[in-house]
């Protein structure tokens, strides 16, 4: 499956309420593209504040999944059109543009497959905790990519020479990692997405507390160049 992910982060001139109802309703505006175009699946995450730490980056994420290639290009390019960007400009003017990047990316369902498929027919909200990460120097995209694949489960902590597992209470019902896909040209602003979605706020409490005792708001420099963590909530748009 093919995702793309928008990143939204809030204008200063606009406030936080009008900032959730604004971005809300123009990620469920996917929902109105024509049969053919529409995405398979739509979901919007609002950043929890007092959660997701210092640095946070984004207040907002639209995520929109497509059967494949074909697909997602049938919807770029009728985002393209005069009907398209009227529905895509429901965004404009509550973020920051170049503050606010998309990522398109192949989804590799990691743990938690079954869970995750009675989460997207059930609809409603979860908690989620999602980072986003920077590669390090000298990995290309692939090097990554593989890399990151092997480290599912597992953390380094700074100036360790083996590798932690992540215990049972920390990792959440399902977890995702989210690869983008290659270029021709460019980066893009991250080179890793990942989610792992919870039922109740003290378990999310429980990695995010967890993550922040073993890697100490460091990135693990092996792999990653900069990281940032998020903790959101998020609304199935369309399942």
């Amino acid at each position: 499956m093919i995702k793309r992910l928008r990143f939204a982060t809030r204008r200063k001139d606009v406030t936080a309420s009008d900032f959730l109802a604004a971005w809300s309703a123009a990620v469920a505006a996917a929902v109105d593209t024509p049969p053919g175009v529409r995405p398979v699946r739509v979901a919007v995450c609002l950043t929890l504040p007092g959660l997701s730490g210092p640095g946070r980056r984004h207040d907002g994420i639209g995520i929109e999944w497509f059967a494949d290639a074909g697909h997602l290009q049938r919807f770029t390019e009728w985002v393209g059109t005069p009907d398209g960007q009227r529905l895509v400009g429901k965004a404009d003017g509550i973020a920051e543009p170049d503050a606010s990047p998309v990522i398109v990316a192949e989804e590799s369902i990691v743990r938690g497959a079954e869970w995750l498929e009675q989460r997207w027919h059930g609809g409603g909200s979860k908690l989620k905790h999602m980072a986003v990460a920077v590669r390090a120097s000298g990995l290309t995209p692939g090097e990554f990519s593989r890399a990151w694949r092997g480290r599912a489960g597992q953390i380094r902590r700074p100036g360790a020479a083996e590798v932690t597992v992540i215990p049972d209470e920390a990792r959440g019902r399902a977890y995702v990692q989210n690869h983008p896909q290659p270029r021709t040209a460019g980066e893009w602003a991250y080179d890793a997405v990942n989610e792992v979605w919870f039922d109740d706020l003290e378990s999310l409490r429980t990695r995010i507390a967890w993550f922040r005792e073993n890697l100490s708001g460091q990135a693990e420099a092996d792999l990653v160049r900069r990281s940032w963590f998020i903790a959101a909530r998020e609304e199935v748009v369309m399942a």
